[in-house]
């Protein structure tokens, strides 16, 4: 069959509409073909109360929409990948009300705060709800559990045309044979984070693993808190967290979401099997500003923090 468009052509222009019409940026509106310099609060505290932060992945505006459909997971498990039933069964945790958000979406609700937090187009429209619909139509994941991105996707980054990436990480993996129980007074780039002044970390967020070091029912994600004037000593992390309870107000931090999550049986019973305990972290990711004008990353003054840390360690 002849093809005149270059290899990757339409599979590039399909995910571009498929990412601008899942996101509903503005009245119909579409992500831009190039972003700006990322620009926007640098070098000044973000602004929390007006960003609605911490989003809670409960949030009826967008609490009950559906990240996966357990029953297409199971059917396209089986009638395409071919495993067995009970295999197609374990793919995903049983809840009354379904894989909701509510249920499935705290990394997703970590990565829409991101995005409302340093996008410098748009921010307002970002949350859970659209960020899933951006999701789905770029077939990062889909109700029935097929996808078709690539290994290395990057959400974030695609959903804003690269003005924002992540741009570090450091791993570990609680319950694993021979990986010690690492905190954020011993991570090198947590650390590093919270010996910068709130101006020098404007233009970068930093997101927190606790629990299982695998993706299931007792892995959680939540922000550092921003704003937080702890230092790099302080073990019980003030944090942005989106299963905290919507009623609750002011300071939260790892303790508490440990206190909180863990009353699920599920994941107390996960935290047990391996050994985790509260205030434990599994990873650490820091989402940066990238001034696409001068194709530079702004992750500059964390970069430089956290190799002192690494030289001091």
């Amino acid at each position: 069959m002849k093809n005149d468009e270059a290899p990757g052509t339409s599979r590039r222009a399909f995910m571009r509409i498929a990412l601008g019409a899942g996101a509903a940026l503005g009245a119909g509106g579409s992500l831009p073909r190039t972003a700006r310099a990322a620009t926007a609060s640098a070098g000044t505290p973000f602004d929390l109360v007006a960003s609605r932060m911490p989003f809670r992945q409960d949030d009826p505006a967008w609490g009950r929409d559906l990240m996966w459909d357990r029953k297409l997971v199971v059917r396209a498990a089986t009638t395409l990948n071919r495993v067995s039933k009970a295999e197609a069964n374990s793919l995903l945790r049983e809840f009354p009300d379904g894989n909701t958000i509510a249920n499935e979406g705290c990394l997703l609700t970590c990565m829409a705060m991101v995005l409302r937090l340093l996008a410098p187009e748009r921010a307002s429209t970002w949350n859970p709800r659209t960020l899933n619909r951006a999701a789905q139509n770029g077939w990062y994941y889909t109700k029935s559990g097929v996808s078709m991105t690539t290994l290395v996707a990057d959400l974030v980054s695609d959903v804003t045309f690269g003005a924002v990436q992540m741009g570090v990480k450091e791993e570990w993996l609680p319950g694993v044979d021979s990986w010690p129980a690492r905190f954020c007074d011993g991570s090198p780039l947590v650390r590093a984070y919270r010996s910068l002044a709130l101006s020098a970390r404007s233009n970068f967020l930093l997101m927190l693993k606790i629990g299982t070091w695998d993706d299931t029912v007792a892995s959680h994600y939540v922000l550092l808190d921003p704003n937080s004037t702890d230092g790099p000593d302080v073990r019980d992390a003030e944090i942005l967290d989106p299963a905290m309870p919507a009623a609750r107000t002011g300071s939260w931090r790892l303790s508490d979401s440990s206190d909180w999550i863990l009353q699920d049986p599920e994941i107390a019973a996960g935290w047990e099997a391996d050994g985790i305990v509260p205030m434990q972290i599994a990873g650490a990711w820091v989402f940066t500003r990238f001034d696409v004008t001068t194709g530079r990353s702004l992750v500059g003054p964390l970069v430089s923090a956290w190799a002192d840390e690494m030289a001091g360690a």
